[in-house]
């Protein structure tokens, strides 16, 4: 695990989408669990190489219902006894009782629109959801002041988690950090690209300076300028 501020840890060598590890005031808690179910085996050694076990994980927050970032939600749960926290309008996606959906085939363009026809990602094992969240809950159990911000588009239920004390932004997928520069999720697998991109703005303006996303490497410093120069590009 490599810390890049206080109390959060980015977690290398997972299968699709990048978790992140706080140590809080109520043990550890996970944000998202990435693709495989071998998840927590992956992340085990990691714990202990920083005196922690997967005993010491209290919450799992879930940025959103996607197969690469609750994949391993399931397995989690049958090793380790932690609170599940999803969004309101992704829980029933988590619990198995509905599909998730996928954008119209006329409001997707160009490659992406071939990626529809492509194979997809199986559905993850449907999995617990001990809280479901709305916008503006704050979750002072983890981090004093951690606050739900509402990042529909991606999924109906996105959110990301702002940290103010430290201006620090969990992400999810409403931006990937490719390795030139911020961009929007695939469109093949973004239900609304209108909302998304209205999202974007709204990160934009809390002006980060860490952005951690599920995909690509964290921003350490300087992140609100990184998405304000998105911002600016979508709005052209």
């Amino acid at each position: 695990m490599l810390l890049i501020a206080e109390s959060v840890y980015a977690v290398p060598g997972m299968s699709v989408g990048r978790i992140y590890v706080i140590a809080g005031r109520d043990g550890l808690a996970l944000v998202d669990t990435s693709l495989s179910p071998q998840t927590p085996e992956r992340l085990e050694p990691q714990l202990h190489r920083h005196g922690y076990t997967l005993d010491d994980i209290r919450h799992i927050l879930i940025t959103h219902a996607h197969p690469d970032h609750i994949g391993g939600l399931a397995a989690f749960q049958q090793r380790i006894n932690a609170r599940t926290a999803v969004h309101r309008r992704d829980a029933p996606i988590v619990r198995g009782e509905q599909p998730q959906p996928r954008p119209r085939p006329e409001d997707v363009r160009d490659l992406s629109r071939l990626m529809l026809y492509g194979p997809t990602m199986p559905p993850p094992i449907p999995a617990r959801v001990d809280r479901e969240l709305t916008g503006g809950d704050t979750l002072d159990e983890i981090l004093p002041g951690l606050e739900v911000v509402e990042t529909f588009g991606h999924s109906p239920g996105h959110v990301a988690f702002w940290w103010p004390d430290k201006r620090l932004l969990f992400a999810g997928d409403v931006v990937m950090h490719l390795p030139w520069t911020l961009a929007l999720p695939i469109a093949a697998f973004t239900q609304d690209m209108a909302e998304e991109k209205r999202s974007v703005l709204k990160i934009a303006d809390l002006n980060p300076d860490i952005l951690c996303p599920g995909h690509g490497r964290p921003i350490t410093g300087g992140a609100g300028a990184a998405l304000r120069r998105l911002a600016q590009r979508l709005k052209r």
